[in-house]
């Protein structure tokens, strides 16, 4: 249940602005690129403002890569019950020994 509870609170703002994203790629970008190919405006500045929400899109997928991999190790980890349990075992056991005579 909190996991729905999750992917609610932050699904639906991605959801948002991927869709604000894709919109601007597809209406707004095609009018600066031509803008930036008649002169009006100088054609760098054009060709960053067009290609801006498609790098952050690329760089929000990378990101959820990383992301789903970590989780999807810690779940198998925490199913199992082996990795983590262990470094747990091993800190305890540690935090144990350090104390001063």
């Amino acid at each position: 249940m909190i996991w729905r509870a999750i992917l609610f609170l932050f699904g639906v703002p991605v959801a948002v602005v991927a869709g604000i994203c894709l919109v601007w790629l597809v209406l707004a970008s095609p009018v600066l690129l031509v803008a930036g190919y008649a002169g009006w405006m100088p054609r760098e500045l054009a060709i960053d403002y067009a290609t801006l929400p498609a790098l952050f899109l690329a760089t929000c997928a990378a990101l959820e890569t990383i992301l789903r991999l970590v989780v999807s190790r810690l779940d198998d980890e925490i199913r199992t019950g082996g990795f983590i349990s262990f470094w747990w075992r091993y800190w305890w056991s540690r935090l144990g020994r350090q104390r001063p005579p």
